[in-house]
C-alpha cells in the first residue's frame, strides 16, 4: 500500500511548466504542492527495498527540477525589480 502511495506521489510531481511567467509557475507549483501534501498525510512505513529507493530517487530528482525552476523565476523577478529601479533613477 505505501509503495503505491509513493508511486502516486511521483506521478503528482510533474515537471514544471516551460514558462517565463512567474505567476504561471507559482500557480502550477501550488497545485502540485497541495496535491502532494494530501497524499503525504497518508504515507507511513515504507519498506526498504529497491523499488522504494528508486521511487524516492525519482521524487528527489523531480523536486530538484522544481527547485531550479523556482530559483530561476525568483532571479528573474529580482532582475526585473532592479531594472525598474534603474529606470526610475534614470527618469529623474
Amino acid at each position: 500500500m505505501s509503495v503505491e502511495i509513493l508511486k502516486q506521489l511521483v506521478d503528482l510531481t510533474a515537471a514544471p511548466p516551460v514558462t517565463s511567467d512567474p505567476d504561471e509557475l507559482l500557480v502550477a507549483f501550488g497545485e502540485m504542492y497541495l496535491a502532494r501534501q494530501e497524499l503525504l498525510a497518508s504515507l507511513t512505513g515504507l519498506p526498504d527495498n529497491d523499488e522504494t529507493r528508486a521511487l524516492v530517487i525519482e521524487l528527489a530528482a523531480r523536486d530538484a527540477v522544481w527547485e531550479i525552476a523556482l530559483v530561476a523565476s525568483r532571479d528573474q523577478i529580482g532582475s526585473s525589480r532592479r531594472n525598474t529601479t534603474k529606470l526610475r533613477t534614470y527618469a529623474r
